[in-house]
C-alpha cells in the first residue's frame, strides 16, 4: 500500500513539474508583441503599427533604438518577439546563435551626405568639401549601422583619417535619427544619412553613395525563437502587405 501511495505521489509531481514546463514554454497570443525597430525606420513603422493594432486588436510594444544596441538587448535575453535591423548580418549572426525562427531580408538603402543651410553657404558640394577646416561633421556611432556604412564611405574615399586628424568629425551620435535632426537643425553642417532619412526629415542631399563605397546595406526582420512567435510572423506579414508606407520614402524592396 505505502509502494502504491509512493509511487502515484510520484507520478503526480511528475505532471505537475510537466505541466509547469509546458506553460513556461508557452506564450499568451493576447500578450503585446515585443519589437525591436532599428531608429530609421520610426516614422513609418509607427503607422504600420497603429494601423495593425486597429485592424487586429493587438497591442505592440515597439522599442527603437541603434540595430547594434538592439541586438545586444536581444543577446542578454531581453524580451523581444520581432527585430528589424539595419544591418542584416546582425541578423545572421542571431541565426548563427540559434536565436531565430524565420528570418527574411526586406529594403535595400544607400548613405547620403546630407547639408544644413550653413553647409550649403560653406560651400559643401560633396565629400571632399569636409576637409575645410572649422566644418562640422556628424557620423553616426558604430551602433548605428549606419555609422558603420558612413565610415566606409569616407574611408574609401581617402577622406576618414583626414577628417579624424583635423577633428572635422565633432560628434558620433547614437542613431541616423540624430543625425538628421542636428542637419535638419542646423547644429553641424553636414552629416551622414540613409537616403530615406533625409526624405524623412527634407534634407538637403548634395551626394549619395553606392555600394562600391558603402557596402551592400540591407534591412531584415528576424522572428525571434521562444517568443511570441505567431503573433510576430503575423506582423511581419502585415508589414511586407504595407511596404508602401516605407518605399514611399525611397527605401527599395529587396529583390
Amino acid at each position: 500500500m505505502e509502494t502504491n501511495y509512493r509511487r502515484i505521489a510520484a507520478m503526480g509531481a511528475c505532471l505537475i513539474a510537466g505541466l509547469l514546463l509546458l506553460s513556461a514554454g508557452c506564450v499568451s497570443q493576447d500578450a503585446p508583441l515585443n519589437l525591436y525597430v532599428a531608429a530609421g525606420l520610426k516614422k513609418p513603422m509607427d503607422v504600420v503599427i497603429a494601423n495593425y493594432s486597429a485592424s487586429s486588436g493587438s497591442d505592440i510594444t515597439p522599442n527603437y533604438g541603434p540595430s547594434g544596441g538592439l541586438y545586444a538587448q536581444i543577446n542578454q535575453s531581453q524580451p523581444c518577439d520581432l527585430y528589424y535591423s539595419a544591418d542584416y548580418s546582425l541578423i545572421e549572426k542571431l541565426e548563427a546563435e540559434g536565436r531565430v525562427s524565420e528570418a527574411r531580408k526586406l529594403m535595400k538603402e544607400f548613405v547620403v551626405l546630407a547639408v544644413s543651410k550653413t553647409g550649403r553657404e560653406k560651400g559643401i558640394r560633396n565629400a571632399s568639401d569636409l576637409t575645410a577646416p572649422g566644418t562640422v561633421v556628424a557620423v553616426a556611432d558604430q551602433s548605428a549601422p549606419v555609422g558603420v556604412y558612413s565610415e566606409n564611405v569616407l574611408r574609401n574615399l581617402g577622406l576618414l583619417d583626414q577628417l579624424n586628424s583635423m577633428g572635422n568629425i565633432r560628434t558620433r551620435p547614437g542613431t541616423v535619427n540624430q543625425v538628421a535632426l542636428m542637419v535638419q537643425s542646423d547644429e553641424v553642417d553636414a552629416g551622414f544619412t540613409y537616403s530615406s532619412t533625409a526624405n524623412l526629415y527634407d534634407l538637403d542631399v548634395a551626394e549619395k553613395y553606392g555600394y562600391d563605397l558603402s557596402e551592400e546595406i540591407v534591412f531584415g526582420a528576424a522572428v525571434i525563437r521562444g517568443g511570441n512567435e505567431e503573433k510576430a510572423k503575423d506582423f511581419m506579414n502585415f508589414v511586407d502587405q504595407n511596404i508602401e508606407e516605407f518605399t514611399k520614402y525611397g527605401w527599395e524592396i529587396y529583390a
